[in-house]
């Protein structure tokens, strides 16, 4: 008894019997419940692994029970990753590699692998699998309690290409213009369907609820379609070159169901339309509410006749319930589409069926909807029953996704690319895939990436996308102007954000963000601020020179408005922040129901700015070395930066006092200004501000009416350059003649009808000089074109690069390739 007692009281026993008991409770519960979930989501390092990369694999475990193995499994050859469900081996090509435990943070478990490297252009594809070794459930990343992946074959496929992605060439000068079609101009009324008509045929903008939410959707135009279309667009494109824009984001103009209603689902409930094009139930087909294929084509067409490229938004997550390829997986729970979504239950009951009575006064009386899906549980875009998910990694699914859609599309369109809605909804591998197919040096692809963890989502894309909207930066610049954040907050975290993504090799040729300081689904700026002229422009001056691509939401360049607040009644409800475009203050041929006040000496000040985007070297880099803070005064809310390098960069200052205030520039010790004592710096946006640098320093007022510059050295930095060029190699025919086109605004910035011309020398040699101001002392990259007529002749190989004295002259001779 004495023996016992002293046995069972032992440090050491007791310390024994306690693993022991642990191990007991381990294997109980690994047989009742293995990781609750498994998440990886394309989380490597570095993100976009090049051939000397070794890569690290992390995925998150949380854990009802405890696991004991997790492992990494990946092919090589582009084959899908195959594992034993029962053995949990390897099987064909598949490598399988055990991740081991590195850390836990508050219950879950983090795993590592390491791998690599492998040669450029190797495609890498993975799956991870987490389980016990004394029993339970297998489960895939990425799992999650809801959806909990059991079976190998419907595991999340992970994938990336080895190498770097390139951004296309034209990029460093685009300014990209978001229309919303349904809300921009109404060029034809005969397809003028889902809305109240006025006598004329117009949708009619006076069916509205003013001081109040409308009881139902249907009573207010806001929530209704407008009449917006292809035409309309195509009879504004003289505007948009007016304005300067050269890139072109359509919102979805594929066919959609144009309607659906609520739970009640009875012919007095809400309806709700789909006239934002996110809901496309056939996107092999034009909406016809927004016209044809061939309003489509004579879009695309006409827009580059103006030098401006179009890109579509593209929507891969998901598609409507109404869609062809949902029915019939739906309603049979069988055949070859019911593995392009992802159930969980299906019935093949039939869905309720019943009439739709619109409201008096719409052009549509009435029409025929059943709720496909609604005896089924399955993915869908966060829950929403008309938008079940597509499984991106089915093959079938995939290759329709990507080569039936955006392949086919970019083909038959010509157009420059895609916006890509949702992009955290498919998987990296799908991403791999579409950049693989679709990606191009002159294919342009931006992704919206606004989860929570947005920027970390982001940065696991690199390498697959282009760019993405930087909704932090955003937050940042309208946090700046309404919420009071100080002036030394706001160039922290726009400074934090021009450098996260140039991590892990990432160069800024690779990925670029998009900035922008509203869009869509989020209120207005000019509303946000009150409609305050000097923070409109300011807010404007913030987004054209930071080191990113510019993207307006239609209406920026007007101080476009909004009645409500999205978020005033509760709920979000984007359409207040989507009210139809101002056409009033531009000329007389708008018809009255889309006419409106407009600011136009914002969209004076906008046209400006555009234009000294595109023709500024400077504001064309992506490199954070070439963002320096140059001044801040939280006081004053004044605050300055230089964008560049050397003596052609240029300095952005602006005041958000409310009053006039002085800035002596630099204030911050360690900086100092590019320029030589006695440079005059001249403000780009025609202010006629001006300062001249004196012992270090450059001082500039600014005030309420002048509340931003953008200075740059008078006559471009110095005396101009002039490099003469000679390219040998290529035998002209009559009537063809050679010149040297390239990045910066004297050789055309890429456009060949602004290139410079050279002399013919003899059969195979041309030769001619051109004069470089703004760009002396930068490297620019060019080539050669021959132009005959309206064609043009590219030669070929990468872009030549050549490094332009900053004084005096130079010359550049080369083949032609």
């Amino acid at each position: 008894m004495h023996f016992a007692r002293k046995l069972f009281g032992s440090v050491a026993f007791r310390a024994l019997f306690m693993v022991a008991l642990v191990g007991l409770i381990w294997q109980t519960r690994s047989a009742e419940a293995a990781a609750a979930f498994v998440d990886h989501g394309g989380n490597i390092a570095p993100s976009a692994p090049i051939s000397s990369d070794t890569v690290d694999f992390w995925v998150q475990v949380g854990y009802q029970g405890w696991v004991t193995n997790t492992r990494l499994y990946l092919t090589t050859d582009g084959s899908e990753p195959s594992i034993n469900p029962t053995t949990h081996a390897a099987q064909g090509t598949t490598q399988s590699i055990n991740m081991t435990l590195d850390h836990v943070e508050n219950n879950t478990l983090w795993y590592k692998a390491t791998a690599g490297p492998w040669s450029t252009n190797t495609v890498i594809r993975y799956k991870i699998a987490s389980w016990h070794s004394g029993g339970g459930d297998t489960k895939y990343a990425d799992s999650t309690i809801d959806w909990p992946v059991t079976d190998p074959t419907k595991a999340r496929i992970f994938g990336f290409r080895v190498g770097e992605n390139q951004l296309p060439s034209w990029i460093g000068g685009a300014v990209i213009y978001n229309v919303f079609v349904d809300r921009f101009y109404d060029g034809d009324t005969s397809n003028n369907d889902y809305c109240a008509e006025t006598a004329s045929g117009y949708c009619d903008n006076n069916h509205a609820v003013h001081g109040a939410l409308p009881t139902h959707p249907q009573d207010d135009y806001r929530f209704t379609y407008n009449g917006g279309d292809l035409d309309g667009v195509v009879a504004r494109l003289d505007y948009l070159q007016d304005l300067g824009i050269n890139v072109l984001w359509l919102s979805p103009v594929f066919d959609n169901p144009n309607f659906y209603t609520d739970a009640n689902y009875n012919t007095n409930g809400n309806i709700y339309f789909t006239y934002h094009g996110y809901h496309p139930s056939n996107p092999l087909a034009v909406e016809e509410v927004f016209g044809t294929q061939s309003d489509l084509q004579t879009l695309v067409t006409q827009a580059a006749n103006r030098n401006i490229r179009v890109i579509l938004d593209f929507v891969p997550n998901h598609t409507s319930n109404q869609s062809s390829n949902f029915i019939s997986a739906s309603t049979t729970c069988t055949g070859p589409f019911s593995a392009w979504y992802t159930f969980s239950a299906c019935s093949t009951a039939a869905d309720p069926t019943f009439n739709v009575t619109f409201p008096s006064g719409f052009n549509t009386s009435s029409a025929s909807y059943t709720v496909y899906g609604s005896n089924d549980t399955n993915k869908s875009f966060f829950g929403v029953l008309e938008l079940p998910q597509i499984n991106n990694d089915n093959a079938a699914a995939r290759n329709w996704v990507i080569n039936s859609r955006a392949d086919y599309w970019l083909n038959t369109l010509g157009h420059a690319g895609y916006r890509l809605d949702y992009a955290p909804g498919p998987s990296t591998d799908f991403w791999r895939e579409f950049n693989d197919t679709i990606g191009d040096s002159d294919t342009f692809t931006i992704a919206e990436i606004w989860l929570d963890n947005g920027p970390e989502m982001i940065r696991r894309q690199q390498g697959r996308i282009d760019s993405a909207m930087d909704f932090e930066a955003n937050a940042a610049m309208v946090g700046f102007f309404t919420g009071g954040s100080s002036v030394d907050s706001l160039d922290s975290s726009l400074r934090d954000r021009a450098s996260f993504y140039y991590q892990g090799g990432i160069s800024p040729s690779e990925f670029v963000r998009g900035c922008f300081i509203d869009n869509h689904d989020m209120d207005r700026f000019s509303y946000r601020v009150n409609y305050n002229l000097a923070d409109m422009k300011q807010g404007a001056l913030l987004m054209f020179t930071q080191p990113c691509v510019p993207v307006m939401y239609y209406g920026n360049e007007i101080g476009l408005g909004q009645e409500f607040g999205i978020y005033q009644f509760g709920g979000g409800r984007p359409e207040y922040a989507r009210e139809r475009m101002a056409w009033g203050f531009y000329d007389g041929s708008a018809p009255s129901e889309w006419t409106g006040s407009a600011n136009t000496t914002l969209w004076d000040f906008y046209e400006t700015l555009i234009d000294v985007r595109k023709t500024t070297p400077a504001l064309q880099t992506f490199s954070p070395a070439d963002y320096i803070a140059l001044y801040r005064h939280n006081a004053d809310r004044t605050y300055a930066y230089q964008r560049g390098q050397g003596s052609s960069a240029v300095l952005v200052a602006l005041n958000d006092s409310g009053g006039s205030r002085m800035l002596n520039m630099p204030n911050i010790s360690g900086v100092s200004l590019p320029y030589a004592n006695g440079t005059v710096l001249v403000d780009l946006l025609g202010s006629g501000k001006t300062c001249t640098v004196s012992a270090g320093q450059c001082s500039v007022t600014l005030d309420n009416t002048t509340p931003g510059v953008v200075l740059a050295p008078q006559g471009g930095g110095g005396s101009s350059v002039t490099v003469n060029f000679t390219v040998n190699g290529y035998v002209t025919q009559y009537g063809q003649d050679m010149y040297v086109v390239g990045n910066v605004p004297e050789l055309g910035n890429w456009n060949p009808a602004n290139a410079v011309p050279l002399n013919w020398v003899d059969s195979d040699t041309w030769s001619g000089p051109a004069t470089f101001t703004t760009s002396a002392g930068q490297s620019i990259q060019f080539k050669f074109i021959v132009r005959q007529g309206g064609t043009t002749i590219w030669e070929g190989g990468s872009n030549r690069t050549y490094s332009v004295p900053s004084s005096g002259s130079g010359t550049y001779t080369g083949w032609w390739q």
